[in-house]
């Protein structure tokens, strides 16, 4: 039988494209990895130099398929040729046959609804090719944007718990929000949205 998330589908959407990140990615990654806004609620950047971007996609997204997670998703500006950002399952949550989402986008690509679209387009994803029974997300309280992108999916506030980490450039101090769906969930809210 096939690995399912060795195998993942490319999804289109507008001008934009997902589709399993590859080293190839790593100056287009170093482009928006470098911009503190960009990073300023993410454990790790900002990146310094393109190395530490070919570093991250090497030592991070390759190593999941030997975790059984999908490497995960780069998001690319079709008519740019251009990746702009990712989102994927970086890892999966113990005792359940689930995961957790987490995404990043360049500056420039903000506020045009572009990381809505491929959140639902990851929710389809996990619970319709992969399989889940569960999947997770998180921001911190100060991340009003993914807040408002995660509260646009029917994914139910569990938890709200304080988090702290100290970065090269900025120490965060602030609640980490965790939400939750399950296949249940997902199954319900595409019946009331007329899907079969």
């Amino acid at each position: 039988m096939k690995k399912p998330y060795k195998h993942m589908p490319v999804i289109e959407f507008d001008d934009i494209m997902l589709r399993t990140i590859t080293k190839k990615d790593y100056m287009d990654m170093f482009d928006y990895g470098r911009n503190h806004h960009v990073v300023r609620y993410l454990s790790w950047g900002p990146f310094g130099v393109p190395k530490e971007a070919k570093q991250s996609i090497k030592n991070i997204f390759y190593p999941r398929l030997k975790k059984g997670l999908p490497m995960g998703y780069a998001i690319v500006d079709v008519k740019q040729s251009k990746m702009i950002g990712t989102i994927d399952f970086h890892s999966k949550i113990k005792g359940e046959h689930g995961a957790e989402i987490g995404f990043v986008l360049h500056q420039d690509y903000w506020n045009k609804g572009i990381m809505t679209k491929a959140l639902k387009a990851m929710i389809q994803v996990g619970f319709e090719h992969l399989g889940y029974d569960y999947i997770r997300i998180r921001h911190l309280g100060q991340n009003i944007a993914s807040q408002k992108v995660i509260q646009k999916a029917p994914f139910k506030l569990k938890s709200i718990e304080p988090f702290y980490i100290e970065k090269s450039t900025n120490v965060i101090d602030d609640d980490m929000y965790t939400y939750e769906m399950t296949k249940e969930d997902y199954h319900g809210s595409q019946q009331s949205e007329g899907h079969v």
